[in-house]
């Protein structure tokens, strides 16, 4: 099962590389490990995934390791972007996502919502969020092409406080990078349910698997990754605040989730 209404006619009238190219990384990502079950394989290679970013160049949407950057804020950030292919895969094998599921993604470009409505099949549900009503309307416009629309909703919101309205969930599968877990993904997932997020720890970000016992979450992996971040009540941007600077030295301290800080009174001064 596809979910996708004459795939055939799709691949006749854009570049014929298009599926050579989606198999060339499906093979990569079997290979480094990051698609390890038949059912991601399947969705993989399904999923027309370079029809998100009509503007970008396809070849660009299918490399392992490179992801889409679909918006910046006016100083560079990045705010919105479509994870790099081994990303994906990466947190799909996480949740251990099974057909009939109920799946909220936080963080929608439309392509994971693809990828876990090919998984969940007819019977299942897919719920994706976003804050930004840019990118949930791309990530509509690619859902309805592509014929998922069916079975997945599209919702304007701040992650943060989930999609009560569709609840319970079997998973949650957070494609932000978060400085917390709001009591609400707990209070919305399933007992026995996995929740997926990336966390900044140490100053690097992992991608944790929970499953949900009662009212705790209990990690059995994680990996390494990186991912945009959380915008809304759960935003977090780490401020790096310069203590030194001479003769090309530099030091500086990082702040997490501070205010605007006053260096002066910490800079590094030579004797």
């Amino acid at each position: 099962m596809n979910g996708v209404p004459d795939m055939r006619t799709e691949e006749a009238q854009s570049a014929p590389s298009s599926k050579q190219l989606r198999d060339k990384v499906v093979g990569n990502l079997i290979n480094m490990r990051a698609v390890r079950s038949e059912r991601v394989e399947a969705a993989f290679r399904a999923a027309l995934w370079h029809l998100a970013t009509p503007d970008a160049d396809v070849t660009k949407n299918y490399r392992v390791e490179d992801a889409v950057i679909t918006k910046t804020d006016a100083d560079g950030v990045q705010l919105s972007s479509v994870s790099a292919p081994r990303i994906q895969a990466m947190q799909i094998e996480q949740a251990d996502i099974r057909p009939g599921m109920r799946v909220l993604k936080i963080g929608s470009g439309g392509v994971n919502a693809a990828y876990l409505a090919e998984i969940v099949g007819e019977d299942g549900l897919v719920v994706t969020a976003d804050i930004d009503h840019e990118v949930t309307e791309r990530a509509q416009r690619f859902l309805t092409t592509t014929g998922y629309d069916s079975r997945t909703y599209v919702v304007t919101g701040d992650g943060e406080l989930g999609v009560p309205e569709h609840a319970p969930y079997d998973r949650i599968v957070v494609t932000v990078q978060a400085a917390d877990i709001p009591p609400a993904w707990i209070e919305q997932l399933v007992n026995g349910g996995r929740l997926v997020v990336p966390l900044q720890i140490r100053g690097m970000t992992r991608t944790v698997a929970f499953v949900c016992h009662g009212d705790r979450l209990v990690s059995d992996g994680f990996e390494l990754c990186g991912f945009v971040l959380m915008q809304g009540i759960g935003e977090n941007r780490v401020q790096l605040v310069l203590l030194h600077d001479t003769e090309g030295e530099e030091v500086g301290l990082r702040l997490d989730g501070h205010p605007e800080t006053d260096a002066e009174p910490l800079w590094c001064r030579r004797l």
